[in-house]
């Protein structure tokens, strides 16, 4: 009777484990065709995805060219700039900016200096805000930034928000 129950357990044993390496065979097959189902369907997405964005950078380009970079600061604003004392409104608050490294509260790391190094990072808003890209060649952040040209033709600057990435 013992030896019955040894290899009725043994047959059981095997069986578990042939029913196991089948599941497992049948699951990675499953497995393979989900994978190369994504694939195929990655493909499709590359496909149809193909030649956007050239025509994105297309885009970009043109709105560069004609100072039509978002959010689009317009001619009216800059006109009211000019009369404040700006003779190149966009250029002459990016210029100013850079020179006011101070208004960074972030100290910078590994021996570096934070600075607003980059006038293509400093994008004005309006006639009252600019956001403002900065680093010290480690760490970078943001900020956004209030002006007011005042009597004299100077700018003066308030921080509103800052963040560092």
């Amino acid at each position: 009777m013992k030896k019955i129950l040894k290899n009725i357990l043994i047959f059981s044993m095997l069986v578990i484990i042939a029913l196991l390496a089948y599941l497992l065979v049948t699951d990675q097959g499953g497995a393979t065709s989900k994978l190369e189902e994504a694939e195929e369907r990655l493909a499709e997405i590359e496909k149809k995805c193909a030649g956007k964005t050239d025509s994105l950078e297309n885009v970009i380009e043109e709105l560069i060219l004609h100072k039509r970079i978002p959010p689009f600061i317009d001619e009216h604003q800059i006109e009211r700039l000019q009369k404040k004392g700006l003779s190149d409104p966009v250029n002459d608050l990016r210029k100013d900016l850079m020179g006011e490294p101070e208004l960074i509260t972030r100290e910078g790391v590994l021996g570096g200096t934070m600075g607003f190094y980059f006038s293509e990072g400093i994008h004005v808003l309006n006639e009252r805000w600019v956001f403002a890209y900065f680093e010290d060649g480690h760490v970078g952040g943001a900020m956004l930034l209030r002006f007011d040209i005042l009597p004299d033709g100077s700018i003066q600057w308030k921080v509103l928000d800052e963040l560092v990435y």
